[in-house]
């Protein structure tokens, strides 16, 4: 069945839902009837033709308080109702009466909106959609839908499903054949219609082909107009379906040819599940024209808006997360927006933003006043995006959501490098996946960041049974070392590459001998660069130890010498990112795809210039997650050989989609499927740590590196906050950078950091002389050597450490800015640490905190 076809059927049962439980608007558009000839319908006929897509004009807006709606769904805290002639909805707590609109209810009072914005104040999906061109236009469930009266709704199971028909739902010019011949033509139709003028009208709109002998249709003779006359005079006539169908079938066409305009269903199911509420889009269900790909689906773009006179913030997970201050007037600035877990590598970008900081919780939220709602994007987060704006621009609300991109777009240059030859190519597929949003509601003391991170933190620890951390004496100190990385060099003039030693299983043994000797007692080591060639390494579907660090027995050796001086050990492996094109690795078969089918090869970004360095740097191929099971399957049979409990998962956890025409992979499944293999992986080596915790790494993760320890700062946001960790402490031990390769290289400002946000200590070490990594791609490494940063990184851990080692298995319960540079974390019930950023002393609550410094609180 074509997708035409399918959406023609769809309609069809959406209107014998007329008759059984389900409700349709009262005056259900009738598509028969809706093209009435009179005389200025004959004058929009005679002028240019309408445009398929052109939005309906925005009228009588106008909100809907909950008076306004029917209750359909109820539980012990909220009540859900519904408005039928808008589809507005709205959800009440019982236990305050605070009411949650979908959308404002007093929308018809912002005078700043206008047009289109005033529009889409009363949609609850907003789509984007490609055209063939590559273009993109707009549509929303508002304009193009309820205005339209094409949407059906019924009651489900603690709630109630919507679906829009968003477009032109009228029978379109695919109900017009394409060819017929001219006997049919004439027996079927003109010799049927007894009006003159009638049928000389219709036969112009096809031209005679003498050599075929049939008639062929002029597209550009139809017009919305003279479609829908056609279709009321084939019902005049008698000429069926069947009909069209057998026409299309004797000269080359399809059942249902396709339709020349957009048209899209888009199902929601809302339902109340205990205190929260979920909305839902099953992918399986989404149908539109196929000649109009949907790009991305704002769901619930203005859900518990706003308005200007409101108090409160935005809560977005950028970094470790930000506040944007309700009405804060920076709507000069660009809004926030982000996609969760960063860009899909996948999609070919020649410029990096490295100013930003990823998105690693798929999550937002605002606070009103004393309530405030919290959302979870429980299904559909790989691939969905966090907006967020300010009052002022657009209309007068504050608003946050999230949008969701079902199809991307790339470019193909066809010949000679000149744009006039490109041309736009749509990924390969459909979006079958789940899209699901939880928003909970808070209120009192519990309706801000804090209340919204320990909710967040509760829903994880009953989703996935985290445990709290075993008590231990310390925290822990985590040392990378760099064993081996490629050096080019040359012989004769003639260049090639060497592998170089940076520390050496023996080496490394010496440096935590240091360590251990200035009483660092819980020791955590990652080893990069140890096998198969480098911290570049080559596929790891086998495991060889590299000779120049200590080979297979210096690695025995190195472990043994861990393990009973009880230091966790993570020799680190890199899956998705592939160096090497060796023999075991096909590019063409095994990596993933560009949307312009070329191989997904990736060249590191040149700081000076955010562009990829194509002529300095050695690329690395994107993995297909598809071959993922494989790479990870050959690897636990070679690794389980060194009797290692530990493994450092190095990019994992980065998803990316693979578009290769014959079987798409997109960012959801490709999230799905590094579940699967981490879960794998945790049932073999139960202490795994990852690089960057992106949010479906918490529950296999025992240690996270490089998590972010502040926000993008945005112009749009106001305040950086650690809700990451407010989320996780106390359950994942975690630090952030490396210390020594910190942007920020003032200890003093990290130490205070590490207390603010519970992080522990972190620093990426090598044994041999700096100079040996010069003119090589790990000039980043400059400061690693370890002889520079010893006697600093004992000091800085014994301070952070004698703050954080009682409470690091304790939840970080409070966090809130005492004044400007002063921050106050509270741990568990009774202990906090309050810190002083700012160059001189700071008197708070008759407490004076010493300039770059910091005081403790304990409970008695």
């Amino acid at each position: 069945m074509s997708r035409n076809t399918k959406i023609i059927s769809i309609m069809c049962i959406l209107l014998m839902l007329l008759g059984m439980n389900a409700t349709v608007p009262k005056g259900y558009a009738n598509t028969e009837e809706s093209g009435s000839a009179d005389s200025s319908e004959e004058a929009t006929e005679n002028s240019s033709e309408e445009k398929a897509d052109e939005p309906a004009p925005v009228v009588d807006i106008k909100g809907s308080t909950i008076e306004e709606m029917k209750m359909v769904a109820s539980t012990e805290t909220l009540e859900l109702y519904f408005n039928e002639e808008t589809a507005d909805f709205a959800i009440k707590e019982k236990r305050n009466g605070k009411v949650w609109y979908s959308n404002p209810a007093d929308r018809e009072k912002d005078t700043f909106a206008a047009a289109e914005n005033k529009g889409l104040l009363s949609s609850q999906v907003v789509l984007n959609y490609f055209n063939p061109n590559g273009q993109t236009s707009r549509m929303d469930s508002y304009r193009d839908s309820v205005m339209k009266e094409q949407f059906v709704f019924e009651k489900v199971d603690n709630g109630i499903k919507i679906v829009y028909t968003i477009g032109n739902a009228e029978k379109g010019i695919e109900q017009i054949p394409v060819k017929m011949s001219k006997e049919r033509f004439h027996t079927l139709i003109l010799d049927k219609i007894k009006d003159e003028k009638t049928k000389k009208d219709f036969q112009k709109r096809f031209k005679y082909i003498k050599e075929e002998d049939v008639y062929e249709r002029r597209d550009g003779a139809f017009s919305k107009v003279a479609i829908n006359r056609a279709v009321q005079l084939f019902a005049e006539v008698g000429y069926t379906e069947e009909d069209l169908a057998q026409d299309n079938v004797e000269h080359g066409g399809e059942v249902g040819e396709t339709q020349n305009f957009p048209m899209f269903v888009i199902p929601i199911i809302v339902q109340l599940d205990g205190d929260s509420v979920t909305v839902n889009i099953k992918g399986s269900e989404i149908d539109y024209n196929e000649q109009f790909p949907i790009n991305t689906i704002q769901i619930l773009p203005f859900f518990g808006a706003a308005g200007k006179d409101e108090t409160g913030y935005m809560l977005v997970p950028d970094g470790s997360g930000a506040l944007i201050e309700l009405n804060n007037g920076k709507n000069h600035y660009q809004p926030y927006s982000a996609r969760v877990y960063g860009k899909d590598e996948a999609v070919l970008e020649k410029t990096d933003q490295l100013t930003s900081e990823d998105i690693k919780l798929p999550i937002f939220g605002m606070k009103q006043g004393d309530y405030a709602f919290f959302s979870i994007i429980e299904e559909g987060d790989g691939i969905a995006s966090i907006e967020a704006d300010v009052s002022g621009r657009l209309n007068s609300y504050n608003s946050v959501y999230s949008t969701f991109v079902l199809k991307n777009s790339g470019e193909i240059t066809l010949s000679g490098g000149n744009r006039s030859n490109t041309t736009f190519v749509f990924q390969k597929g459909e979006y079958k996946e789940n899209i699901t949003i939880r928003y909970a509601f808070l209120n009192g003391d519990q309706a801000n960041y804090t209340g919204m991170a320990n909710y967040y933190q509760k829903y994880l620890i009953d989703k996935y049974q985290l445990e709290p951390l075993e008590q231990e004496d310390n925290i822990p100190f985590y040392l990378d070392l760099t064993g081996s990385i490629w050096k080019r060099k040359t012989i004769l003039g003639i260049p090639y590459k060497s592998l170089e030693p940076l520390t050496t299983f023996e080496e490394g043994k010496k440096i935590v001998n240091e360590l251990m000797d200035e009483d660092i007692k819980n020791l955590k080591v990652r080893y990069t660069g140890w096998f198969n060639e480098g911290v570049n390494h080559k596929i790891p579907t086998s495991v060889n130890v590299d000779s120049k660090i200590g080979g297979k027995k210096g690695l025995e050796g190195f472990a043994q010498f861990l393990s009973e001086n009880n230091v966790d050990f993570y020799p680190d492996v890199a899956f998705t990112n592939v160096y090497r094109n060796t023999i075991g690795f096909s590019p063409s078969r095994d990596a993933s795809r560009y949307i312009t089918k070329k191989i997904a090869q990736i060249y590191p970004t040149n700081l000076a210039t955010y562009r990829q360095d194509i002529q300095n740097r050695t690329p690395y191929y994107l993995l297909s997650p598809a071959k993922l099971p494989n790479y990870v399957d050959e690897f636990i049979k070679d690794y389980e050989k060194f009797n290692i409990n530990g493994l450092s998962l190095r990019d994992i956890g980065s998803m990316h989609s693979d578009y290769r025409e014959k079987k798409v992979i997109n960012r959801e499944q490709s999230k799905k499927a590094m579940e699967e293999q981490m879960n794998k992986l945790k049932g073999k080596f139960t202490n795994l740590l990852t690089i960057g915790g992106n949010a479906p790494e918490l529950p296999y993760a025992k240690s996270i590196l490089e998590v972010p320890l502040s926000s993008s700062n945005f112009n749009i946001t106001d305040k950086s906050i650690p809700f990451y960790q407010m989320v996780i402490h106390g359950y994942i031990d975690y630090a952030g950078k490396p210390v020594n390769l910190n942007d920020d290289q003032y200890i003093r400002n990290q130490i205070l950091k590490a207390l603010e946000t519970g992080s522990n200590v972190y620093f990426s070490w090598f044994y041999k002389d700096p100079s040996v990594i010069k003119e090589t791609e790990f000039n980043h490494l400059i400061s690693s050597n370890y002889h520079l940063w010893l006697d600093e990184s004992i000091n800085m851990y014994n301070e952070v450490n004698s703050v954080l080692k009682d409470v690091r298995n304790k939840a970080i319960t409070s966090h809130k800015e005492l004044a400007e540079g002063v921050y106050e974390t509270t741990y568990g019930n009774d202990y906090s640490i309050i810190v002083n950023y700012n160059g001189e002393a700071v008197t708070v609550d008759n407490r004076i905190i010493e300039p770059e410094s910091y005081i403790i609180g304990r409970g008695e």
